[in-house]
């Protein structure tokens, strides 16, 4: 089975290492691919690939729009209260300069990874806070890994930072300063906000026990990926996996950042995808909305649940 691994996703590289697939059964390959979401989603309708892990994006809806037949079928990374891997953060020059909240960003560039992402509906929300929207700032599309260098050097005033990215850049490098971040970012966009899903196609959804079995061997990884949140023995273990399957390799970087919440379940509120379809339509990036019942069934992880 392969997997296709758009960010790095804890509990599968668990899931593999600590043979949780194998006891449900399964040889699961997981390959990180450079490719965009819609460029490797209709890869799931004809087969080429089993199951995609990555970002809620447009590129779900569009597919479906298209007839590819693609189905989310667990949730995976959220922003929870406790938890928070985002931040917002100015450029320290900026800051210095006295640019501290969200409503100094008028006028500003701000780096984002994507204009076609759930995470544009967590900015629209963190803009409204402070009486902004999103035509009140210049959005820069910037790769994640290329933020901490972008405010360092002057490319842009503020970013949406992602871990590790938000600790080298407001930690190590000092480039910038959070203005809105842990659970402040919370009490404005609302708790167990979904970012990254599993996404299966026909092939899959349509062997039931096969996509069952795998979800079994994932729900495992991610229990396990919270108890290292608790736990410091497992989290050491964990630690030394992610080193092993992702390219962070620093251990201080491991102890600084703040550590993705995971779905327990693989469920979240479904509510946030229509919002956020609702923002995509309006921007232009889907031609129109598809009810969340036809994106979404949660079925299949309700059932490897009860087999846990």
């Amino acid at each position: 089975m392969r997997v296709a691994l758009a960010t790095e996703e804890a509990g599968n590289y668990i899931a593999v290492e600590k043979g949780f697939f194998r006891e449900a059964g399964l040889d699961v390959e997981l390959v990180t691919t450079q490719g965009t979401p819609g460029e490797v989603i209709p890869l799931l309708a004809v087969g080429d690939l089993h199951l995609f892990s990555g970002a809620i994006v447009a590129a779900l809806v569009n597919a479906k729009l298209q007839g590819v037949d693609v189905t989310i079928v667990a949730g995976e990374g959220a922003l929870e209260r406790g938890n928070v891997y985002h931040a917002y953060a100015v450029r320290k020059e900026l800051y210095d300069q006295g640019v501290r909240t969200v409503a100094d960003l008028r006028g500003r560039a701000l780096a984002m990874p994507s204009d076609a992402g759930i995470d544009l509906l967590e900015l629209k929300l963190v803009l409204e806070s402070g009486g902004l929207t999103l035509e009140d700032i210049k959005m820069q599309l910037i790769r994640l890994p290329d933020m901490p260098a972008a405010l360092q050097n002057g490319a842009v005033d503020a970013a949406e930072l992602v871990e590790p990215y938000a600790t080298i850049a407001t930690k190590q490098l000092g480039a910038g300063v959070p203005i809105v971040a842990g659970d402040e970012l919370i009490d404005i966009i609302g708790d167990n906000f979904p970012i990254s899903v599993i996404v299966a196609g026909p092939p899959m959804v349509q062997d039931r026990p096969l996509l069952e079995a795998f979800l079994v061997g994932y729900l495992k990884g991610a229990r396990y990926y919270l108890k290292a949140l608790e736990d410091p023995e497992t989290r050491a273990e964990v630690v030394q996996i992610l080193k092993n399957r992702t390219p962070l390799k620093d251990d201080a970087l491991y102890e600084q950042m703040t550590w993705p919440g995971v779905s327990e379940n693989g469920m979240f509120d479904v509510a946030k995808i229509t919002e956020a379809q609702q923002l995509w339509q309006q921007r232009g990036k889907i031609q129109r909305t598809v009810p969340v019942e036809q994106l979404v069934d949660f079925s299949f992880v309700e059932n490897a649940a009860k087999q846990l």
